[in-house]
C-alpha cells in the first residue's frame, strides 16, 4: 500500500468540490506554535524543526512535502508524528489525518535532523506540493471533507538582517521613518 489510503481520503474531498479555496499555510519552524520561521543550525547535535499548519479556519488532514534544502548541511534522520494516520515521510510527500477538525495553528509534525553547524546564512527551507498530490498543491481537506488548497510556508535557515522569513518590509523615505517618531 503505497499512498493508497491518503489519496482516497483527498480523492473524496475532490469529488466532493471542485472549488479549492485557500486553507492557510503549511510551514516549517522553530517553535510547536509557528510563530518562528527563523530556523537555526548552531552547532553539531540533534536539532528539531517543526511542521506547522496556520491560519486555518477548519482543518482535518493535510498533504505536504518538507525536503532538506540542499543548502543545509544537515542529514534528516527521521519524522516525529503526532497524529495517528500518517503515510509517507516529509521528505518525500507526507498526508496527515488530524483526527478531528482543527482551527488556527496545527503541530503536524517535527523533523529530526543531525546538524553541523555549517549551514551558510541565508538557507531557505520550502514547504512544497507532495508530488503524488493530485492536483499539485500543498493541499488540506476542511472541516466539511472539501479539498482545499493551503500555501507552503518558507523558512529561512541561519537568517541574517539580508534574508528574512517574514512579511517583506515595505520601501519608505527618511522622513516617514522620522514621522513615525516625532512626538
Amino acid at each position: 500500500m503505497t499512498r493508497a489510503l491518503s489519496l482516497a481520503v483527498l480523492a473524496v474531498a475532490l469529488a466532493a468540490g471542485a472549488a479549492f479555496p485557500q486553507q492557510g499555510s503549511i510551514g516549517v519552524f522553530a517553535d510547536t506554535y509557528g510563530l518562528n520561521c527563523n530556523l537555526p543550525d548552531s552547532g553539531p547535535g540533534l536539532t528539531l524543526y517543526y511542521v506547522v499548519h496556520v491560519n486555518t479556519t477548519g482543518s482535518t488532514a493535510c498533504q505536504f512535502s518538507a525536503p532538506k534544502p540542499a543548502c543545509f548541511t544537515a542529514m534528516w534522520l527521521s519524522d516525529l508524528n503526532q497524529f495517528a494516520v500518517n503515510i509517507g515521510n516529509s521528505q518525500v510527500g507526507a498526508s496527515v489525518g488530524y483526527g478531528t477538525c482543527r482551527v488556527g495553528s496545527t503541530l503536524v509534525m517535527g523533523i529530526n535532523y543531525f546538524t553541523n553547524g555549517l549551514t551558510p546564512p541565508c538557507c531557505f527551507y520550502t514547504v512544497l506540493p507532495d508530488p503524488n498530490a493530485v492536483p499539485l498543491a500543498v493541499l488540506t481537506v476542511d472541516c466539511n471533507n472539501q479539498l482545499r488548497t493551503a500555501t507552503g510556508g518558507m523558512s529561512v535557515i541561519n537568517a541574517t538582517f539580508a534574508c528574512h522569513c517574514g512579511p517583506a518590509a515595505g520601501e519608505s523615505t527618511w522622513g516617514q521613518v522620522k514621522a513615525l517618531y516625532a512626538g
